[in-house]
């Protein structure tokens, strides 16, 4: 099986390095001072093994990919910042796109332009930070993929993650887990970036602001035909409960430092689907709104 990872950043870059120590074929595809750097120093990589330099073979367009056969999209979703259509033109014919990024709109859009039968809607899970060009780091949390499909690529695919350290997960409706991963780490991460606090402070001090943003997400979820367990909610915020206190998500990050953030694919997203589902959401209206507005500053 080959593998390509478009997107070099905290999730690309430590997945693949990965999937290369266990032997996978896999390439990266990067650009700029990431992609220099991955030619002449490789990734530096650091978790609990400790700290490493692994080389991974790397391209610069999508084009230069040959006989691929999972294409795994790590770029974050910056709406607007990158034509989909553009990212992935020349893209080899067969080729399955595996979608990571954080918005419930991202695999929608892959869909529309490649085809259903040619997206795998995904999950990733676990605390990872990019350090700098090809510098990644794993914070701890689960460490897994979860994507929708049963056919034998997908097994194949969750196998050689597997080989990895990777928990490969094969879900049977992948949309009620895009929406759950979406009722974390987007309530996490604006609450987050609203307030300028870490997770340990969002649940408990603002422990009932957390629980109603993800009741809203819940709510949107199941207007748009999205079959949410009744403990979702419930169980969301106990996973929140396990998790480091220190922790802040990338969107919040990038909020704090001023650069483009994941904003619009995520908080956006849940509004503009509510606005076309006819839920009311005041609480991310309010959290969206004033976000751009710091963002506009």
């Amino acid at each position: 099986m080959k593998i390509a990872i478009v997107g070099v950043g905290a999730v690309g870059g430590y997945f693949g390095a990965l999937l290369q120590e266990s032997g996978a074929d896999v390439t990266l595809v990067a650009r700029g001072r990431t992609l220099e750097s991955l030619k002449s120093k490789g990734i530096r990589v650091k978790d609990a093994n400790g700290e490493r330099i692994v080389f991974v073979p790397a391209v610069a367009h999508v084009q230069d990919l040959q006989d691929v056969d999972v294409v795994m999209i790590a770029t974050k979703a910056l709406s607007g910042a990158v034509d989909p259509r553009e990212m992935l033109r020349g893209l080899p014919e067969k080729a399955v796109v595996a979608i990571t990024q954080n918005s419930v709109e991202s695999a929608g859009i892959v869909a529309e332009i490649l085809g259903q039968d040619r997206v795998w809607p995904g999950v990733i899970r676990g605390f990872f930070v990019h350090d700098g060009p090809a510098q990644v780091s794993y914070h701890g949390g689960p460490l897994s993929y979860t994507f929708g499909d049963t056919g034998e690529l997908s097994q194949s695919f969750a196998q050689t993650l597997e080989r990895a350290g990777i928990d490969g997960v094969l879900h049977p409706d992948i949309l009620v887990d895009v929406w759950e991963k979406a009722m974390f780490v987007e309530t996490f991460g604006g609450l987050g970036a609203f307030v300028e606090k870490q997770l340990g402070v969002l649940r408990t001090h603002f422990r009932a602001s957390l629980e109603a943003l993800m009741e809203e997400v819940a709510a949107v979820a199941r207007a748009t035909g999205v079959d949410l367990p009744r403990d979702s909610v419930e169980r969301t915020i106990a996973f929140a409960d396990r998790m480091p206190a220190e922790s802040t998500s990338s969107m919040q990050r990038d909020i704090a430092a001023g650069i483009d953030s994941e904003l619009e694919a995520q908080t956006g997203a849940i509004v503009r689907a509510a606005r076309k589902a006819g839920v009311e959401t005041p609480l991310h209206d309010l959290i969206y709104a004033g976000l751009r507005l710091k963002e506009e500053d």
